[in-house]
């Protein structure tokens, strides 16, 4: 056990000790392990920090596709976990079964945007709180002056949104009973719904509502500043006195010091909506094994100059019918074949060296993984017509950048994601 560790492990005994009620009769020798354990001694001793989160709250907690969790709380996790010298897991739950997998000691705490409410609070304790939220309503531009009250809300005539299992449903269903409740199970997506007019209003937290409105623009953010109630964001724990009070000194620090306003700020400034394009990239990066194993059964070069011509010229006229500049195009989907040559140069070389023989089950190129690289490149062409703006905005050029790196999937090679992501941010 490393010092940082031994000097934790003691901090932890030592509250554990000072949390036992005064004149209380010492526990026997034999049990007196038992009694001062804690959940701050088993992370520790794991040399892991399992984190729970959901994934679908921006700017705290988003899951990029299959891939990593980014956001602002998962920063603060992993800030946590080298406070501690142990490494991070996050591991993926939902807002219904939260408090279920933490009492399942499916994870060690829970981090992502939850709010202080006294229902978890009955089953669990909280981190010292880190942002201060309430409720309020979130429309599109057009209606927002019809729900400016929950009076305004609370009518049948109005399709009220909400995702399952949180504090927006239980608000929702506690303060507009008698309006229309459709609850739709992606928080991801749930946005989208309303633009696309299924339905009229969601009541989420003020620090969502003016980050969707910055995302959609047909939305806006309903008297945000002035929100239905009061609320705050913590991290969700189990009754262990010395974990929480290993966390609330952790999180004191960093509001103190200004490094929590700091990752705050960031976040906030994130430019949501690119992490579409960096999963398409790694995805497209996934089928260069495939492409390789195929390759290498039938003794085919890893280049093919005259058919990566064409594809790239095609490529950027379609771009170009989307908005997004041919040349521009044209070199990003180069990037793109370059990274997946460099994959698979860096497979052949280690089979090489181990004289692999055939791959038995490598999938065909021409009848699987040509019509699955074709699906990804529709996908990131409406990306990058999407994502346009941002891209050629040269103030947002170090946001990009940064944007492009902490969603890196580990079976993936450095060198070509490097080459892959070559063209962003420029």
């Amino acid at each position: 056990m490393s010092a940082c560790h031994r000097l934790l492990a003691a901090f932890a005994l030592t509250l554990a000790a000072l949390a036992s009620p005064a004149g209380q009769a010492a526990e026997p020798a034999a049990s007196a392990a038992t009694a001062t354990a804690s959940r701050l001694d088993d992370i520790l001793a794991r040399g892991v920090l399992r984190v729970g989160s959901t994934g679908d709250y921006k700017p705290f907690s988003y899951r990029v596709g299959t891939g990593g969790f980014i956001g602002l709380d998962i920063a603060l996790a992993t800030d946590l976990a080298n406070s501690l010298g142990v490494k991070l897991q996050v591991v993926p739950t939902t807002w219904a079964g939260m408090m279920g997998d933490l009492a399942d000691d499916r994870f060690d705490l829970a981090m992502g945007g939850v709010s202080v409410s006294l229902e978890r609070q009955r089953k669990a304790w909280f981190s010292i709180p880190y942002l201060r939220d309430g409720k309020t309503p979130v429309a599109r531009c057009e209606d927002a002056g019809k729900y400016q009250s929950l009076a305004d809300i609370d009518r049948p005539d109005v399709r009220l949104i909400v995702n399952p299992g949180g504090t927006n449903e239980r608000f929702a269903r506690a303060h507009a009973k008698r309006a229309t409740l459709i609850v739709h199970a992606d928080n991801v997506t749930i946005f989208d719904r309303i633009v696309a007019g299924d339905a009229d209003v969601m009541i989420t937290d003020a620090i969502e509502a003016r980050l969707q409105q910055r995302l959609h623009p047909r939305l806006c953010a309903i008297h945000p500043d002035a929100p239905f109630d009061f609320s705050e964001k913590a991290v969700l724990l189990p009754r262990d006195a010395a974990l929480k009070a290993y966390i609330d000194q952790w999180l004191h620090q960093a509001i103190e010091t200004g490094a929590f306003a700091r990752a705050n700020e960031q976040w906030l400034a994130y430019p949501w909506g690119i992490e579409s394009l960096r999963a398409l990239i790694d995805a497209r990066l996934m089928l260069a094994t495939d492409v390789a194993e195929f390759k290498w059964n039938h003794h085919l070069p890893i280049e093919d100059a005259a058919r990566e011509a064409q594809v790239i010229a095609a490529l950027g006229h379609q771009a170009s019918d989307l908005g997004v500049p041919q040349a521009w195009a044209e070199s990003f989907f180069k990037a793109q074949i370059e990274a997946s040559k460099i994959a698979q140069n860096e497979l052949f070389q280690g089979w090489d060296v181990f004289k692999r023989g055939q791959f038995a089950d490598a999938p065909d190129l021409a009848a699987v993984t040509r019509p699955k690289l074709d699906k990804i490149t529709e996908l990131l062409l409406h990306a990058l017509s999407e994502n346009w703006p941002l891209l050629n905005d040269p103030k947002r050029r170090e946001d990009v950048q940064r944007a492009m790196h902490p969603m890196q999937a580990d079976d993936l090679s450095p060198k070509a994601v490097a080459e892959a992501i070559s063209p962003l941010g420029r």
